[in-house]
């Protein structure tokens, strides 16, 4: 050996040992550190040096080093390397991979997977074009043993990885060694599959005999079966189905072998859900064989036995259950599509397989079979099947115990806790999982309700009778009341849900329940009586749900209404409406609610007791103690609901003016003008400026807070649901005709408004006074005890950092909330509420409320003032809430004096406001790298900015384009590309776009904050850009609008957002498209244009040139050259601008050499067609050739 290249060795190796060793002193370390990366990046002795430290005389962590050294001289010095140096690599990695290795037993992992990177990295640079023999010779090394044999597979595994998966090779070298590897793969399968079928025979032959031999032929199957796992996704289905599937024979037997069952799992399940042509999928259906079927359900029903404390045998069970379930999709797909494919074999213990999983504790497993039952059931044939309509029963009767809300991983109050407790990290996790899992079990019996709505029916009655003749369980010591983990609660909890499902499907069947049996079930359930507010809510869930049987029992509305208002009034003994368990609330809440859905959906049935449903609420409502201020006010909604079935403007107007009489006196006092004159009255009025009191009849500000909300809520229910009749000829009828406009159309008038409108006036006046409460001047009046009342409530700040609500059971708990909550949520609640309030001011009253004189102003002087000063949280319901639904309901021909005049305040502003911040947040991100250094409250404020921009874009959204779903919905993540619309549609601009579009004091800053935003940190915010981006740039070109300056900056925002974004591959296709279309439409009117491209780093005028050849063509040009390649010509003349991930970016770039072409085609040598056939010179020889 060379003196240098052992020394060096040396050097390295102690190097390596200082680094890794834990005694060292950080000095050391660094020196360490360094001579090794230099020797990497600056030695011409890698390769040497890396041959003889990667020898088995050393310690593993040396080898591996030796290693690294190897595939760094491969992937970065491979261009300088001469051919001799390639061919001696090539050579020594496969002398490697036959003795560099200790025994397949004894090696360790990441020594093994080093070696075969060598000869994966040599293959993508040489393979198959300069190493034809490559595959021969690893033929060649399978023959030497075991090692040998797993280091084949891993070259195998890691260079599809590569070229498959990773697709880190560049395209034109990935083309090629996938060429290589298709044009072999029939070959390399049949290798494979020996080696399964050879390995598992002989590890199973020296089970006994010779353990240690056993464990090595085990080892080459895992390492089969994982290579296979790479191949069977991609791979043609033809070939898994070879030699009448002997593969998915074999992976099926080793579903038995609990060494290997989780891989051959794996490798069913990549195979069943392939997708691809549907006839070329039928042979799966092998895998219904009763041999098949046998073995999975034997397999099953072994590792259920140890999975509930057993990882890796629940994890099979997983994986299993995900084979029969997308084996179902599969059949699906199949019957009575491909010719002759009808029900499988065995379908009916196919059924059962998946019954069981249903079945199973673990909730996961049951969740994964609910879509297949539904598809079936949704499927034209299946849903006929005798055998899948057998099943329905036992569906039914499952998801009697599924439907339970159990499994809580802090409890042991079922079997499923042991799952949950490893499939979930906390309650609060769990809980958000059951909430979609209990969604998805309801739609399999609402679909299983559709195919046997009788059977249904008859099983909800059941089980609603036997739960009524139950005792009550609380599971509690006291046995006093239940709480949320009662046996009887939790059965209630379920069968109400079952029952709603029921009756919400039964009505699309051609199936009635006998009336009789209905109302003899309605009464039933009238008749059971309970003092448990839990038990008691649930009942109430039932009635609404059985409701529909009181049109063929009328006699019977009094009892429900009975029923209904004994849980409105429903108290504990001593209880008051400051001292309310939430439970007893929730009741008192439903029961109104639940008052409202019978009087929207049997308004007909409740119409002829309205007079005494009226007298009723007013005198319940006279008792002070015994109504919250929300239960009369929805007690109220339900009365105007019945009252617009009388169809007279005149009845209804002078009703709503009866009910809102006591609100209107006290919202238009001269104490109320008082309070709402200024900020500091207003907040001396609510006690913002004292020091907070609990609840009693001397806290005159509580008593003050109290009577806002009442006013506030009595206009919501008004304007919530007065409403004019929806047949034209019934509201002219009933006087509800407001106008006729000329081609005759009618304009109706809502009998709220007139009552309404004066209110409305006080609103906007506290609306103002809300905000300047905002202004640091008014700040500083607050009581320092009360400077946590302007904060967002806590439920709200989980939402919006995506935290799950804790998981507390306070049924039983008081609802007292602290003084400071109490102020706190009347702020945000009126906040909200007087939003809604304008925001359904315009579909409500419709045109007179945009007719009011000054609307605009009046809202722009109020509403929106002192906007500087409050927080994204509250500024952001004025766009949601406000402004998106009073521009929606505007009439077109009030766009002129209601909207403009909004706009021209509004889109300015908030330019001004979104750029500022999002300045602000780029500056940020920029100087800290990243967002984990950022401090809750930043995250906080950086996510409110984030909803803020978005919510403003959706506006501009609905100004310019008409209102409809997002190109690209928000739970699209960064990196998914799929299903985005690269290239923007010639969508038409709404009307009230154009009138934008040609106001100046709008456009402008309309245009700039959509082009603004492609470069702002929110891919979100960036995709809703792109649309608005091309829509008003047409239009700016077709008005005459745009000049050169304006399209430069334009294009530089686009180049801008590319940076920004160029990292996602969702935006980048988005702005490409942008940046195209914008190109070809404007370089034609702007030939300068092009200056902006060439300000690009290495963008030259011939680049421009090339550019222009492509992207400017007439329209027959386009049609070979299509978007796609028009888009690549930008990317490439913006390569070097095109942001990148942060591991991207700093990125050393691997070395590859273009290799010969696999296949050379010559072109046919140019004939004329006389010149094919020597001697034939006349048409007819032409038409009548001879036989040579």
């Amino acid at each position: 050996m060379d003196p240098q290249i052992s020394s060096l060795a040396n050097e390295l190796s102690n190097s390596i040992e200082t680094i890794l060793n834990p005694s060292s002193s950080q000095n050391d370390r660094q020196i360490a550190h360094k001579i090794c990366e230099e020797f990497k990046d600056s030695s011409p002795f890698c390769v040497p040096v890396g041959l003889v430290l990667a020898d088995k005389s050393y310690k593993p962590v040396v080898r591996h080093f030796g290693l690294q050294l190897l595939e760094h001289a491969i992937k970065f010095r491979w261009i300088d390397m001469k051919t001799e140096e390639k061919e001696y690599l090539k050579t020594n990695a496969l002398q490697f991979m036959a003795n560099g290795t200790l025994g397949i037993l004894e090696e360790e992992f990441h020594i093994k997977d080093a070696v075969a990177r060598i000869t994966v990295e040599l293959a993508k640079r040489e393979w198959p074009q300069l190493w034809p023999s490559l595959q021969e010779d690893l033929f060649k090394l399978c023959q030497m043993g075991e090692t040998q044999t797993e280091l084949v597979l891993k070259v195998y595994l890691r260079l599809v990885e590569d070229a498959v998966l990773l697709q880190t090779i560049p395209h034109q070298r990935r083309r090629e060694i996938m060429l290589g590897l298709t044009a072999n793969m029939k070959d390399l399968f049949e290798m494979f599959v020996q080696f399964l079928r050879l390995h598992t025979n002989l590890a199973d032959e020296n089970l006994t005999s010779d353990p240690q031999k056993s464990k090595a032929h085990l080892r080459v199957s895992e390492a089969v079966l994982y290579t296979l796992a790479g191949y069977l996704d991609w791979v043609s289905m033809n070939l898994i189905f070879t030699n009448n599937s002997v593969l998915l024979q074999m992976l099926c037997l080793l579903l038995g072998n609990s060494s290997l069952q989780l891989l051959a799992a794996e490798c069913l399940l990549t195979i069943v859900g392939r997708k691809g042509k549907v006839e070329e999928r039928k042979p799966l259906l092998v895998l219904f064989s009763d041999e098949a079927m046998k073995i999975i359900l034997s397999t099953a029903a072994a590792a259920e036995k140890s999975s509930a404390h057993d990882e890796y045998y629940y994890l099979f069970l997983k994986k299993l259950c995900l084979v029969l379930t997308d084996l179902g999709k599969q059949v699906c797909a199949l019957w009575g599509v491909v010719p002759d494919c009808k029900q499988p074999p065995n379908f009916a213990m196919y059924l059962e397989a998946l019954m069981a999983f249903t079945q199973h504790p673990s909730q996961i497993l049951s969740s994964y079979t609910q879509s297949v039952w539904q598809a079936f059931m949704r499927h034209e044939f299946i849903s006929k099947d005798p055998i899948l309509l057998s099943f329905i029963p036992k569906l039914f009767e499952t998801s009697t115990k599924i439907l339970l809300k159990v499994g809580f991983p802090s409890k042991d109050n079922s079997p499923s806790c042991d799952y949950s407790r490893q499939d979930f990290d906390s309650d609060e996790d769990f809980s958000a999982f059951f909430s979609r899992y209990r969604a998805e079990v309801a739609d399999m019996v609402r679909q299983a309700v559709l195919l046997q709505p009788e059977l249904a029916f008859n099983f909800a009655k059941q089980w609603l009778e036997t739960t009524i003749c139950k005792p009550i369980d609380t599971g509690t010591e006291d046995g006093v009341m239940c709480n949320l983990s009662s046996p009887s609660f939790l059965e209630w909890d379920a069968m109400t849900l079952f029952i709603e499902s029921v009756m919400s499907r039964i009505a699309m069947t051609d199936y009635s329940p006998d009336p009789n049996m209905g109302v003899a079930l309605l009464k039933s359930a009238l008749a059971y009586q309970s003092q448990d507010p839990l038990i008691l809510s649930s009942l109430l869930s039932c009635l609404s749900a059985l409701v529909v049987f009181l049109r063929n029992s009328t006699e019977t509305i009094p009892a429900v209404l009975e029923k209904i208002f004994s849980g409105v009034t429903f108290a504990f003994p001593g209880q008051n409406k400051s001292n309310r368990s939430r439970s007893v609330k929730n009741v008192r809440q439903h029961a109104c609610s639940m008052l409202v859905t019978i009087c929207k959906t049997q308004t007909d049935l409740i119409f002829p007791v309205f007079d005494e449903l009226y007298q009723y609420i007013k005198n319940i409502s006279s008792d002070v103690e015994q109504l919250s201020q929300m239960e009369k006010c929805i007690l109220i909604e339900a009365l105007i609901l019945v009252c617009n079935r009388f169809n007279n403007y005149e009845k209804q107007s002078s009703f709503l003016e009866e009910i809102l009489q006591p609100a209107k006196e006290l919202w238009l006092s001269e104490q109320f003008q008082q309070a709402f004159s200024g900020s500091d009255k207003w907040m001396s009025y609510i006690g913002l400026d004292q020091a907070p009191r609990e609840p009693s009849s001397e806290d005159t500000c509580g008593i003050n807070r109290s009577h806002i909300a009442y006013c506030i809520n009595m206009m919501m229910a008004v304007l919530k649901r007065s409403k004019w009749p929806e047949d034209p000829q019934v509201a002219e009828n009933g006087g509800f005709v407001l106008m006729k406009r000329d081609d005759g159309s009618v304009i109706l008038k809502n009998p709220a408004t007139v009552h309404v409108s004066r209110m409305l006036e006080n609103l906007l006046l506290f609306m103002k006074s809300m905000n300047g409460s905002w202004h640091p001047a008014m700040l500083q009046r607050r009581h320092p005890e009360l400077e946590k009342s302007f904060d967002l409530v806590e439920n709200e700040k989980y939402a919006i950092l995506g935290i799950p609500m804790p998981c507390v059971d306070n049924t039983s708990s008081p609802v007292c909330k602290n003084p400071v909550t109490r102020i706190q949520n009347f702020l945000t609640t009126m906040h909200d509420y007087g939003c809604h309030i304008l925001g359904n001011a315009g579909q409500c009253l419709g045109y007179e409320f945009y007719a009011i004189p000054n609307l605009p102003q009046s809202i722009l002087s109020t509403v929106f003032t002192n906007l500087d000063y409050l927080p994204d949280y509250r500024i952001k319901p004025f766009i949601r809430v406000i402004l998106k639904p009073f521009i929606v309901n505007c009439p077109k021909d009030l766009y002129s004096v209601a909207v403009i005049p909004l706009l021209e305040f509004v889109c300015p502003y908030f330019y001004q406001k979104l750029n500022s911040k999002w300045q602000l947040i780029n500056q940020r991100l920029s100087e800290d790298g990243v967002e984990d250094n950022m401090e809750a409250q930043e995250i906080l404020e950086d996510q409110l900015a984030r909803q803020l921009t978005r919510e403003y874009i959706d506006l501009l959204g609905i100004i310019f384009h008409k209102l409809k779903q997002d190109p690209v919905p928000d739970d699209v993540k960064m990196d998914d590309a799929e299903n985005i619309p690269v290239t923007q549609k010639e969508e038409a601009m709404t009307d009230l776009g154009q009138l934008c579009m040609r106001c100046e004091s709008v456009y402008p800053s309309v245009m700039m904050c959509v082009f603004g935003a492609l470069s702002w940190r929110d891919t979100i915010a960036c995709n809703k850009s792109v649309p608005l981006c091309w829509s008003t740039v047409r239009q700016l070109v077709s008005t005459g609008h745009m000049t050169l300056d304006i399209a430069s900056n334009f294009l530089c925002n686009v180049i801008y957002g590319l940076q920004v974004h160029g990292q996602h591959e969702g935006p980048l296709a988005l702005l490409l498209g942008l940046i195209t279309q914008m190109y070809e439409l404007l370089r034609p009117v702007f030939p300068d244009l092009s200056n902006v491209l060439l300000q690009v780093p290495n963008c030259t005028i011939s680049d421009i040139k090339d550019l222009d050849a492509k992207v400017l063509q007439t329209a027959s040009q386009k049609q070979i050259m299509n978007d796609k390649k028009r888009r690549e010509a930008f990317k490439k003349i913006l390569s070097d601008v095109i942001g990148k991930n942060l591991g991207q970016q700093f990125k050393r770039e691997t070395q590859y050499k273009d290799l010969p072409p696999i296949f050379r085609i010559r072109p046919p040598k140019s004939t004329s067609v006389l010149e094919q056939r020597e001697g034939a010179s006349g048409l007819c020889e032409l038409f009548n050739p001879t036989d040579d």
